[in-house]
């Protein structure tokens, strides 16, 4: 339908320009030959050829538009009025006639219709124009009367040749559908028999031996799915292809059967299957795992072996899954069998996978040398590996016999089916997630769920901000107008968060708190301008909906800079920014701003790093060099006292210590007169919160030690949560924000 009104507004647009085209050549001719002035001819131009570059215009824009039609019959009526009050002919009413033509491509009667009644009086008003001239003897003269009845049939036969054509238009409309739905029911009736044949396929082992067609849609299938299970880890793509090459090679120089070896291949593309239900966070994972996680790789052998159990098209084809990390000398996974128990098929794939493993590239490290891989296969023979086995591969190797073979070449249709299959596994995985660990109340993410969906984001994107959103006073609320209040602002909150972004990550971290991670909200200035635009909404909200009055919200942000950010550690920042804007009155928001951040200038990290030289400081202070009043040489004397009270606190039995460290942090403008009131600010607020439970002391020109005997860490919590209270309801600039960090020293 589109395409075709684009070809009549392309023809229309064109049919246009050769008629202007014609006149203008005309006009000219005419002003060559003195029958009219170049004057006129710049006026004609004027008043035809912009109205017909303007349509042009619209039409460059949106060639498909419906609304071209109308733009066309207004320009084209300014040409055509202007040449009936100048013309100097009377058929030049007739102009009008091309127009009718070409607008009934349309199939529009009314359009039609229209057109003609408007160039009707348009007719009548030039008659009655050239009547009080003088230039005819009456209005209706046999000549106007001509006029007036050419120009009503021209438009007539326009009229029912425009409604011929709409009913033909929609006939063919009707009968078209009528074949595309026919299509579409043979299209279904065709699925279903496909799927009939399927299921036929199934219980006919016979045929899909002998069948090859059969034979090489299993292969693909597959194929498809080894790709699939290596597209988790970005690390193993074609990992699944080459075990299983290097299988066959292993069995092929072993002088196994031709059947076995065809096996083998399968088996060996299926062996990681059970890696689907491994988290991508795992897979991918850096660093060392942990024992959870180590535990969780280990499971993929089991998963694989159930998933693979009840297949029977190819025999054995879970013993690759479930076996192929079991080792010759019995101290493998996931029974531990030893020597012979472990099948031979689940030998062969073994050595061809720590071969792989060997030879490629992993996140945790580069691949081996040949030479080390050789050395490791030869160590191996006989108590990781299968001795046979092993010693064919390493004749293969030696020999530079072991296939070569491009992943690129895989067929369309095996890349395409790979990238759906993978988009379904993904999609399955997030949807189960999302309802399995789904808020009741709020339908966002639970805290655990989020934090692992949020890190995988951050690992893909490693740009944007973390949020807080928090409810003001929502226990006052709570207990004020009862629970069910509470439920509402929540559900209105969470209802509100998730219409910001479309690609965001909502959770509920706890009972008013939500923590959002937006990829593409990359600079603080969009944070802050998400934030504020946020506020302003709620704001309204309230002075519209009485029964909400008391919505309050705080917002606290930090920006993401790397893919390796941690979500818990970029949420401690948010959480510092939300305490600083709650201190504000609420309804407001801050950002912890990483671009007022150098490389040698980062406060956060600064401030731990020297946190942690004090934890070593004190825990190690019985290796250091003491001076002669027993204390590490080169201590600043301000120090001192925090030294000698930490020590005195960790001599007694059971004694524990809490240390803090507060370090000033400017992100405006700030004079050395302000740094030094705002350090008293912050030291008063310090005594104020301490006093008669620990001590404290300037550590350097912005940063204050404080030491807190026998607290836990809620305890120290709310010490820290009146420190901060305090200093920013004395100190309201929005000049510095405070960072901290707490550490315990335990005790002897």
């Amino acid at each position: 339908m589109d395409t075709q009104i684009k070809r009549i507004n392309r023809n229309l647009i064109l049919g246009w320009t050769l008629i202007v085209l014609i006149l203008f050549v005309s006009y000219l001719g005419e002003v060559i030959k003195g029958a009219r002035t170049v004057p006129y001819l710049i006026v004609f131009s004027a008043v035809t050829i912009l109205p017909m570059a303007a349509v042009a215009f619209f039409y460059f824009r949106n060639k498909e538009s419906q609304d071209l039609r109308y733009y066309v019959v207004v320009g084209y009526f300014l040409m055509y009025i202007f040449v009936m009050v100048t013309g100097s002919t009377t058929l030049v009413f007739t102009y009008i006639l091309p127009l009718t033509a070409f607008i009934v491509l349309y199939h529009d009667p009314k359009l039609v219709l229209g057109t003609g009644i408007i160039a009707t009086i348009v007719n009548f008003i030039d008659i009655f124009l050239r009547y009080r001239r003088g230039e005819i003897a009456a209005v209706l003269t046999k000549e106007t009367e001509i006029q007036l009845a050419l120009l009503f049939l021209c438009i007539l036969a326009a009229y029912l040749a425009t409604r011929i054509y709409d009913d033909i238009y929609k006939a063919n409309v009707a009968y078209t559908k009528d074949l595309a739905d026919q299509k579409e029911e043979l299209y279904q009736q065709a699925e279903e028999l496909e799927a009939m044949n399927g299921e036929l396929n199934k219980y006919s082992d016979e045929l899909l031996v002998k069948n090859e067609q059969m034979r090489l849609m299993t292969m693909q299938t597959i194929m498809t799915i080894a790709n699939t299970i290596d597209a988790k880890d970005e690390y193993t793509r074609g990992h699944s292809r080459r075990v299983a090459e290097y299988s066959v090679a292993i069995a092929k120089e072993m002088g196994l059967d031709e059947q076995k070896v065809e096996d083998i291949r399968f088996i060996g593309l299926l062996h990681d299957i059970g890696k689907i239900g491994v988290p991508d966070s795992v897979l991918n994972k850096p660093g060392k795992l942990s024992n959870e996680e180590y535990q969780l790789m280990k499971d993929h052998t089991v998963t694989g072996g159930e998933i693979l159990k009840d297949i029977t098209m190819i025999n054995d084809l879970d013993v690759g899954a479930k076996y192929h990390h079991e080792r010759y000398d019995g101290k493998g996974y996931p029974e531990g069998l030893k020597g012979e128990e472990i099948p031979l098929i689940a030998r062969i794939i073994g050595v061809a996978d720590a071969y792989d493993a060997m030879t490629s590239n992993r996140i945790y490290r580069r691949h081996l040398p040949e030479e080390k891989v050789l050395a490791e296969l030869k160590k191996g023979k006989g108590t990781q590996f299968d001795p046979a086995a092993c010693e064919a591969m390493i004749r293969l190797v030696e020999e530079k016999r072991l296939p070569n073979f491009n992943l690129d070449n895989d067929s369309a249709e095996v890349k395409q089916t790979t990238q759906i299959l993978t988009r379904v596994i993904d999609k399955a995985e997030e949807t189960v997630l999302e309802e399995a660990q789904a808020d009741e109340l709020t339908g966002t993410l639970s805290r655990g769920q989020g934090v692992n969906m949020m890190q995988d984001q951050i690992g893909k994107y490693g740009t944007g901000s973390l949020f807080i959103f928090d409810i003001d006073h929502f226990r006052k609320i709570n207990e004020s107008e009862g629970f069910m209040v509470g439920d509402k602002y929540l559900r209105i909150l969470s209802d509100k968060i998730k219409r910001i972004k479309e690609d965001q990550i909502v959770s509920r971290f706890g009972a008013d708190e939500f923590v959002v991670y937006m990829p593409q909200v990359d600079s603080a200035e969009d944070a802050e301008d998400v934030a504020r635009k946020f506020l302003e909404e709620i704001k309204v909200m309230t002075l519209r909906d009485s029964s909400i009055s008391r919505l309050s919200v705080s917002i606290g942000i930090t920006q993401i800079a790397t893919e390796k950010d941690k979500v818990m550690v970029s949420y401690e920042n948010a959480s510092k920014a939300l305490f600083v804007a709650k201190q504000y009155g609420g309804n407001n928001y801050f950002c912890h701003r990483l671009d007022k951040l150098g490389d040698d200038d980062d406060v956060a990290v600064a401030n731990s790093s020297d946190l942690e030289r004090l934890v070593d400081l004190f825990k190690n202070r019985n290796e250091a060099e003491l001076d002669a009043d027993g204390r590490p040489v080169g201590m600043d004397s301000g120090f001192v006292k925090i030294y000698d009270f930490v020590n005195d606190i960790l001599q007694k039995n059971n004694g524990k210590v809490r240390i803090v460290l507060f370090t000033l942090r400017d992100i405006g403008e700030v004079s050395l007169e302000a740094h030094e009131e705002i350090m008293r600010f912050l030291e008063r607020a310090i005594t104020g919160a301490t006093r008669n439970v620990g001590a404290a002391t300037k550590y350097t020109n912005v940063q204050y030690v404080v030491l807190l005997e026998n607290m836990d860490e809620t305890e120290t919590r709310q010490i820290i949560n009146r420190i901060m209270a305090d200093f920013y309801r004395s100190y309201d600039k929005k000049n510095v924000e405070v960072h901290y960090d707490a550490a315990d020293l335990g005790g002897e």
